[in-house]
């Protein structure tokens, strides 16, 4: 906490991150084995077990490491003007005299219900009770739960220091608001709305979503109607030794990771107006680069 008329407050991590950090590991563990099998074994039903493990691996990396990435970056900003809550994509500012009261959970006198898939480090969601209407949790750890009222919805945090949060809280409003905060709330769901809109990005993200389902389809069937391929050269210019067909598959592999990489890079640009730019290049880039490995699938599955 800073003492000054800017108080910033943390919520608890050690827990949430021992534990994210174990869940990320294992999935991509299980996602780096699924890639391995998919190299290794011929398309069938064991190669599409492996593939669905992959996508499966893939899919909880991304999102157990954008809740860790997260809950590093979480914040409970409080000043004279107003209340700042960040984590993650979901910002919320409420001002001073907006907010009704604060208490902790725990004098409730009733439990409340946590949001579906939530754990320690990542106590995300909404819950509605009907003693106090919608909950929007903000939390790592339900031990230091703090409930701020406003009028629209209640918010649950956890700041790491709750009477420290609510000291800072009582000075803020002894102090008296000069330039009060303007109301401003940012969803996840809105970004992604927002993104939908632009024609552009939209574009070129669905664009290549079709172009990676291509490429895996392709080398998928080029590697089921042949036993051997010719991936390359030596020198002088001769064909290289023929490796085993389901080698194809390292393409849609290696594309899709460029293509995911790609994709989150961008993702984080596009959120500043001014970066946008980089946003299209690394998606154009990305299909570009799926586009090439198209072409050489056709090489190596058709020469």
């Amino acid at each position: 906490m800073e003492e000054s008329s800017l108080w910033i407050f943390h919520p608890p991590r050690q827990r949430g991150t021992w534990i994210n950090g174990l869940a990320l590991i294992v999935s991509l563990s299980v996602l780096g084995v699924a890639l391995v099998q998919l190299t290794e074994q011929r398309p069938g039903p064991r190669w599409l077990l492996w593939l669905v493990l992959a996508i499966i691996g893939g899919i909880a990396s991304l999102g157990i490491g954008y809740r860790l990435v997260a809950l590093w970056r979480a914040t409970y900003s409080i000043d004279r003007d107003g209340l700042r809550l960040r984590w993650g994509l979901r910002v919320e500012h409420v001002p001073l005299d907006a907010i009704e009261w604060i208490r902790p959970a725990d004098e409730t006198g009733f439990p409340l219900p946590l949001p579906p898939l939530a754990w320690p480090g990542a106590i995300l969601g909404s819950r509605s009770v009907p003693e106090l209407g919608e909950i929007e949790f903000l939390a790592s750890e339900t031990t230091t739960l703090l409930l701020v009222a406003t009028p629209q919805r209640v918010f649950a945090i956890s700041p790491a220091e709750p009477r420290a949060f609510v000291r800072a809280f009582r000075q803020a409003l002894e102090m008296g608001s000069l330039n009060p905060l303007p109301p401003y709330s940012a969803r996840p769901v809105a970004f992604v709305a927002h993104l939908w809109q632009d024609k552009i990005a939209r574009a070129m993200l669905i664009g290549g979503v079709l172009l990676l389902l291509g490429l895996l389809s392709l080398a998928s069937l080029l590697a089921a109607s042949r036993t051997t391929i010719l991936m390359g050269y030596t020198p002088p210019p001769q064909p290289s030794t023929p490796l085993p067909a389901q080698r194809l598959m390292l393409l849609p592999i290696v594309g899709g990771l460029t293509y995911g990489s790609g994709l989150i890079l961008g993702l984080y640009f596009y959120r500043q107006k001014e970066a946008q730019t980089k946003s299209y290049l690394l998606w154009g880039g990305g299909d570009l680069a799926l586009i090439l490995l198209i072409v050489a699938c056709l090489i190596a599955g058709l020469g």
